[in-house]
């Protein structure tokens, strides 16, 4: 009996306690800065503590601290091979953004068309190249651009030529890997700005008389042009701070920056110089966004769902676009005369050209990935396509592997507490973004999306310096610090574009009938924000999982993740196992997307169903 009260006296002791608690937390959050610092404080924390002081460590060491020395820089512009590096990583970086702008507008106009049955399976097809790992594409590509690859099969057979065409190891292997990377992020962003475009407007063009290229040209291309830069300038920073890609397609005369970055700083343990580097890139790419500011807001660059965060118009009609307009004016109604004459016969109101046209991207998106997972079937010992027979071999060493199986593992619980922290963060960030009155907002929002704007080689080799100083180089939790500063960026823009279409007055009604603000978020909004969240979640997670770079140099001697496994691999040779385990990936990255367009169809109708009420 005794012990029986004594348990009850604790029970409502700890009740109490709790209780109390939540009294002095919701006590702190009626007060609005008290509530914005604690929302603020994680985000502001990791991006501070994890980026702006680790550049600044690295932007103090390529000058050697005290000695204020800028001879690195100097050797940098006066050394032959590193200006060659410069300018090639500038050449593939343009080419890389042009042939992807060039082939990706169509498509995003299509999107624009077409109803949402057939936009979802469109965009299905674009979805699961885009979160296929950048790895996983490019030795895709190796076995296509190789000598017995489909390529150079395909030209023989066909009689067209004799000997395998050097494919590989080119800068048109190159191109083509990136291309094949970066265009389904040149459709979505293009799109995003397309879908507000209202068609209606070229219609009227043509009724009062214009022919559909003048339409085009004259009306919607214009509208669209913001998107299109916003496309080009993200696709051109992407494409400078690539590695992966040009170290696997290219040769030698292909080699980026990226790469002569990490060979100054693994290999030749020149790291000044790799400092420099890195600062130099960061300085272009701090100069091509300073560029894009002229005439965009930033922040449409990556989410132009968030461009109203500020109530700065698009600068679509700024003066340099009307005069550049006036300018080309005789040469835009040649260009128009001889276009309609060529594409008449094609402009149909059922636009099958442009359905064709989109069919054949779409099967350059998916077609290295179908090599890829028959590969994974094959009978042969060597890669070898098309496979000479049908086996489980590969599968069969897979399943037995424990190498693999260990870094499957290790790579699911890394992005699994990435995504959990950068999940947390990143709405925390969105709500301190969205719900408070901050004087800053738009130069905040630019300053919680810096990580996507900085190369990754220059984040991985400044974390890689600092946490080697705070000793948390080789560790879990330094890694999990890397991928979830990558990771935040995304979950700030999904949250913060699902806080601005939310509700508020059913928080305020819930207020009014006595909730208390924890009560309110938790009670509240937080269900309502579920698809978002889970949303944002499995987007830090596929972009941890993918995550290479920043694990090269911060994984010290853990168990590898699975793409770090594949990229030591895939270095020394080419093997279906490779095939098998890229294409498990690959159905891992299409279940995913699955699950999050299913949770997002059933919350869209439970939302119309409630309406509907």
């Amino acid at each position: 009996m005794a012990t029986l009260l004594a348990k009850e006296k604790a029970a409502d002791a700890a009740v109490v306690k709790v209780a109390r608690s939540q009294n002095y937390l919701n006590g702190l959050l009626a007060h609005q800065r008290i509530r914005g610092a604690i929302i603020a404080s994680p985000i502001v924390v990791l991006l501070v503590g994890f980026l702006v002081i680790p550049l600044l460590i690295i932007l103090w060491g390529s000058v050697e601290g005290d000695k204020l020395t800028f001879s690195h820089y100097a050797r940098i512009f006066s050394d032959e091979t590193n200006l060659s590096v410069m300018l090639q990583t500038l050449r593939v970086g343009l080419i890389v953004t042009l042939v992807s702008l060039v082939a990706a507008y169509p498509v995003a106009y299509l999107l624009t068309q077409i109803k949402s049955r057939a936009l979802s399976l469109v965009t299905l097809f674009i979805l699961v190249p885009l979160f296929t790992a950048f790895l996983i594409r490019t030795y895709a590509w190796m076995i296509i651009l190789g000598r017995q690859g489909p390529i150079n099969n395909t030209l023989i057979w066909l009689g067209l030529i004799r000997e395998p065409l050097p494919l590989l190891n080119t800068t048109f292997a190159v191109v083509i890997g990136m291309v094949h990377v970066l265009m389904p992020i040149a459709i979505f962003t293009m799109y995003s700005s397309m879908v507000r475009i209202d068609h209606n407007v070229a219609r009227a063009a043509q009724i009062l008389g214009a022919k559909p290229v003048q339409a085009f040209l004259r009306v919607y291309f214009p509208l669209s042009l913001p998107g299109v830069f916003s496309a080009g300038i993200l696709i051109f920073i992407i494409a400078i701070g690539f590695y992966i890609t040009p170290s696997l397609l290219g040769g030698p005369r292909d080699a980026m920056i990226t790469q002569l970055i990490v060979t100054q700083l693994t290999t030749l343990l020149n790291f000044e110089l790799s400092f420099a580097s890195s600062i130099v890139l960061l300085l272009v790419t701090i100069g091509i966004l300073f560029f894009a500011s002229l005439f965009i807001p930033l922040e449409m660059i990556w989410s132009s769902s968030t461009v109203e965060i500020t109530s700065q118009k698009l600068r679509s009609k700024s003066p340099f676009f009307g005069n550049m307009k006036q300018a080309v004016q005789p040469i835009l109604i040649t260009a128009e005369a001889l276009i309609h004459l060529v594409t008449k016969p094609f402009l149909t109101r059922k636009a099958r050209w442009l359905w064709a046209y989109t069919i054949l991207v779409l099967l350059f998106l998916i077609a290295p990935l179908v090599v890829v997972f028959l590969l994974s079937f094959s009978s042969s010992l060597f890669v070898v396509f098309p496979p000479p027979g049908f086996s489980l071999q590969w599968w069969e060493k897979l399943v037995h592997a424990s190498d693999w199986q260990e870094s499957f593992l290790f790579s699911v619980k890394l992005g699994f507490f990435s995504a959990f922290f950068a999940t947390i963060i990143g709405t925390m960030g969105a709500f301190w973004l969205v719900r408070t009155t901050l004087p800053i907002k738009r130069a905040l929002f630019l300053f919680c999306l810096s990580p996507l704007m900085v190369p990754g080689i220059i984040i991985a080799t400044a974390l890689y310096i600092f946490e080697a100083r705070i000793h948390l180089l080789g560790s879990f939790a330094g890694l999990v610090i890397g991928h979830v500063l990558l990771s935040v960026p995304y979950v700030v823009v999904v949250m913060a574009a699902a806080l601005r279409g939310f509700d508020q007055s059913l928080e305020k009604a819930a207020a009014i009938h006595g909730a208390r603000p924890m009560q309110v978020l938790r009670l509240v909004t937080l269900p309502l924000l579920k698809p978002a969240l889970l949303t944002a979640g499995l987007l830090a997670f596929l972009t941890s999982f993918d995550e290479l770079l920043i694990t090269m140099f911060m994984i010290g001697r853990q168990t590898l993740t699975l793409p770090f496994k594949f990229w030591n691999d895939i270095k020394y040779e080419l093997n279906p196992l490779l095939s098998a385990a890229s294409t498990f990936i690959v159905l891992l990255v299409a279940v995913a997307i699955l699950t999050a367009q299913w949770i997002k169809v059933r919350h869209d109708r439970r939302t119309s169903a409630r309406t509907g009420k």
